[in-house]
């Protein structure tokens, strides 16, 4: 029986999408250079980070420079001004309401979730109000998969790192968790559902 759920930030909690992109958009009306909406396959770059190419973050910092902003970091705070909410997986959220409503223990473990919108943009979230643990590499001094990063979430958790089940997007994330005794589940940024659905099943969440 597990007692806590862990989930990484970046691709698991929030991520760049084209949909978040698009509300984005709409509501500055501004437009992606060259792009088709009609025709992603024509978006050579995107085919290139679907076949696993080029990492979602390459590609992404390639599109936010293209719009001129300073890379994956000026999108990512660009998004959060605009159009916060729409970055936030909803199925995450709703795992992460699942778990606290049936009285288990959650958290998030971050190595770039500071850096990338500053510890207030997380304070400030709806989607994380209810959290017991919200651990960032930069206050630990040490990244995923350092053990010791882990070791830091289980002990602000107060969870055994044995009774947590732990999301990442980063096999080697997922395979530094399980080193030190958690269950480890890898996200496919393309398709989550198959994790969450997992993580589900080990916490009992499920019928």
């Amino acid at each position: 029986m597990y007692q806590a759920l862990l989930l990484d930030v970046g691709h698991v909690i929030i991520d760049i999408s084209w949909r978040v992109i698009d509300a984005y958009d709409a509501v500055t009306g501004t437009t992606e250079p060259g792009r088709d909406r009609s025709r992603p396959e024509s978006d050579a770059r995107w085919q290139e980070h679907v076949a696993g190419t080029i990492t979602a973050d390459r590609y992404w910092d390639q599109v936010a420079r293209s719009r001129g902003m300073d890379g994956l970091i000026g999108l990512f705070r660009a998004l959060a001004e605009v159009v916060p909410g729409e970055l936030f997986d909803r199925d995450a959220v709703a795992l992460m309401r699942d778990a606290r409503t049936a009285r288990l223990r959650v958290g998030v473990l971050s190595n770039d979730a500071y850096s990338l919108l500053g510890n207030e943009f997380f304070a400030g979230r709806p989607e994380l109000a209810a959290l017991d643990a919200f651990v960032d590499s930069t206050e630990v001094g040490a990244r995923k998969p350092a053990p010791e990063a882990y070791l830091a979430a289980a002990a602000a958790l107060a969870v055994a790192p044995e009774g947590i089940v732990f999301l990442d997007d980063t096999p080697e994330c997922v395979d530094g968790a399980r080193r030190v005794g958690m269950v480890g589940i890898h996200v496919d940024p393309f398709d989550r559902t198959p994790a969450f659905a997992r993580a589900r099943r080990l916490l009992r969440l499920t019928a």
